[in-house]
């Protein structure tokens, strides 16, 4: 087993994953300087959903708290560890945890 390979392969996963939900909070005016105002109607012209909002309120209050880099790391490496499951499940042919 070729572990450099996997190390390589996750050093690469973790930072394209953080740079694309990073992405996604900038989609919706979440960045290191600033973001929305809490109860946001819309952001950048698009008009929010209610789920929309209770999650975009639930990001800004983590940004404001934590800052804007630890969160993204950190659902970076929840959907890591989500994808991994889901291979894991494929590989082994489990249907239920």
């Amino acid at each position: 087993m070729n572990k450099s390979a996997i190390k390589n392969y996750a050093v690469w996963a973790r930072n394209e994953l953080i740079a694309r939900v990073s992405q996604k909070a900038y989609e919706y005016g979440v960045a290191e300087k600033e973001t929305p105002e809490y109860d946001s109607e819309s952001v950048n012209g698009k008009l929010l959903s209610n789920t929309e909002k209770k999650q975009l309120n639930e990001l800004i209050s983590q940004v404001n708290k934590h800052g804007f880099n630890h969160v993204m790391e950190e659902v970076a490496y929840i959907w890591f560890n989500r994808f991994g499951t889901t291979s894991r499940k494929r590989t082994h042919k489990i249907d239920k945890f």
